[in-house]
């Protein structure tokens, strides 16, 4: 079950005060589901959903008519979303909650991961600015994986995933999006990741267990300490000890679907 939050805590990650909220609520902007004692309950999507809202407001100045027509022209082409797609705050509200838990002050996690208190703060407030390296040191500071920044670690996914299911992961950039086919407490993460052209990890990272990737769709360029630079069409694979530092993103003009699996789950 998709975890829910009060609206305290979504105006908290959103920086949009309560009332703004019940106002766009009103307009059919975004409709919170209701407790049996009334009260209003959002998941991870209406999280987007703010976000995206706050967006059109302060970038492109629409009133609130025309952002309900965005919103209703991107729910008729949802392979827009994946484009234009505002990261779900979610990840920043696990990642503040996971830092107040081990009693890390915002200076201290900045100094652990090399970047400055105020990145941090930014992206706790509003999920945007880390790059993969950077979600995967957060994680690694924090004694999690990048895929428990968004989701309870005990929850597993069923044996059988059908084809558009499976639990969508944070969001790690424009253009990336990873649909997870197995979690909980197993020995592999298996993923499928859609990517846009151009996206890409924006530097290398590393990690313990050992990595397995197939491209399904699609160009995709990696480089692997030690293995080089190789550039995967559809049908090709590659496996490599994820404590080699790589870098990767996608080549061509079409978007890229690869299945990307982790042993033991480190990402």
């Amino acid at each position: 079950m998709s975890k829910l939050y009060k609206v305290s805590e979504v105006s908290a990650a959103t920086g949009v005060p309560p009332a703004t909220l019940r106002l766009w609520e009103q307009h059919g902007l975004i409709v919170p589901v209701r407790t049996p004692s009334g009260y209003r309950m959002y998941n991870e999507d209406d999280f987007a959903r703010v976000h995206h809202i706050v967006r059109l407001r302060s970038v492109q100045g629409l009133n609130l008519a025309a952002i309900k027509s965005s919103l209703d022209d991107m729910a008729r082409d949802p392979g827009e979303q994946l484009r234009e797609a505002t990261p779900p705050p979610r990840l920043g509200f696990e990642i503040r909650r996971l830092r107040k838990e081990k009693q890390l002050t915002i200076s201290a996690l900045a100094a652990k991961v090399d970047v400055s208190p105020s990145m941090i703060s930014t992206l706790e407030r509003t999920s945007r600015g880390a790059s993969v390296p950077l979600l995967r040191a957060i994680a690694e500071a924090l004694d999690v994986t990048v895929s428990q920044l968004s989701a309870n670690p005990d929850e597993i996914a069923d044996s059988v995933v059908r084809k558009g299911e499976g639990r969508m992961l944070p969001y790690l950039g424009k253009g990336i999006r990873i649909r997870e086919l197995a979690s909980g407490p197993r020995m592999m993460d298996c993923q499928e990741w859609t990517l846009v052209p151009g996206a890409g990890s924006e530097g290398f990272y590393c990690h313990e267990g050992e990595e397995f990737i197939r491209v399904l769709q699609g160009s995709f360029e990696i480089e692997v300490d030690g293995l080089g630079l190789s550039t995967l069409n559809e049908g090709d694979s590659i496996y490599f000890e994820s404590q080699r530092a790589h870098s990767w993103r996608v080549v061509g003009r079409e978007d890229c679907i690869l299945i990307w699996v982790n042993t033991p789950p480190t990402f």
